[in-house]
This record gives C-alpha cells, structure tokens and sequence, in this order.
C-alpha cells in the first residue's frame, strides 16, 4: 500500500477497511492458551468448543472457593460446564509443582484444575484473584457476565440467574 508513492485517497480507504474488518473479526479477549491440569494432562477453552462455559479463577491461595462455587452452583445447574483455573500468587511460582500435588490431595480426579504460572487469565480478563472470579463465557467464548467475589447471598442469586439461560432445562445452549 505504502511502497515509494504517495498515499491516496483510495489506499488510504483501502486501509481504513483493512482496519475495521479485523477490529470486526476480533473478540474483545483472546482465549488464553491450553495449560496443565493437576494431574499434568494439558486442556483449555478448546475443550467446551460450540457451548457455554463458567470460568472458576482463584488465586493458589483461595483453592477451597472452587469447591464451594461449584457447591452452591450445582444443585440447581446439574448440567453446568466449568473450567477452573488456578492462578498462581507471586509467592507460589518456585512452587507450581506443590500446588499440583495439593490439588492432587483434595480435588476429584474428574474435577481438573489448570494451574496457570504466567497468570494468562488474569491479565487477558483483568481479574484480581484475591476472591473468586467468575465468566460466564458463551459458546463462542465470548465474556456475558462477570462475577467477583464468594459465594453467598445475593451473589449467589445473580450468579445462578445468568446461568439460566445457558446451562437451565434447555442445556448448555446460546439463550
């Protein structure tokens, strides 16, 4: 476009076009990269392709509020697909190997928890891990509703309303 001539004015609409489709064709977030579960197995986004998902964020040190969202979540959402990720404090990251083996201890084999040491999602999604973050996450994977915070009360409320649509009697499908 730009070559020895001068910029006219139909390269410079040409563009401007350019521009503007690949702000159209982008999501506002990147999904973060497959990551290693506690168990060492590799998974991501990529494994809830076409449907709704809510993503669970804590920081290592908050692990125990996975379970107790996941608790107060499934009881009325039997069908709720999540992903859990744990991010790792500045603390922990000599330590990533010791937070998989916790997680191994307490955490159901069939309830993976990626541990993410770059903090990828945090830093995509601009979460603060000192409480509980929670996306819901359409099935493009697109951010619907954010969440911060632990469950109780009226959170809780909110949380299960947003999840009704996608993951309520008609199963896990764009509302």
């Amino acid at each position: 476009i730009f070559g020895t001539r001068a910029i006219t004015v139909d390269n410079a609409r040409m563009l401007i076009r350019l521009v503007i489709a690949i702000l159209l064709c982008s999501s506002a977030h990147a999904a973060p990269p497959m990551l290693n579960d506690q168990f060492g197995v590799a998974g991501g986004l990529d494994d809830f392709s076409n449907s709704a998902v809510l993503a669970i964020v804590v920081s290592s040190r908050k692990l125990r509020w996975i379970g107790k969202w996941e608790d107060a979540l499934r009881p009325q959402y039997p069908t709720l697909r999540s992903i859990r990720i744990a991010d790792l404090d500045e603390r922990d990251k000599p330590h990533a190997d010791d937070v998989a083996k916790a997680l191994r201890k307490r955490a159901p084999a069939d309830a993976p928890v990626y541990i993410d040491p770059a903090d990828l999602w945090s830093s995509e999604y601009d979460l603060d891990t000192s409480e509980p973050c929670l996306l819901l996450l359409d099935p493009d994977h697109r951010v619907v509703a954010r969440f911060r915070g632990r469950p109780k009360g009226e959170l809780v409320s909110e949380v299960l309303a947003a999840l009704g649509p996608w993951f309520g009697d008609a199963g896990a499908t764009q509302p």
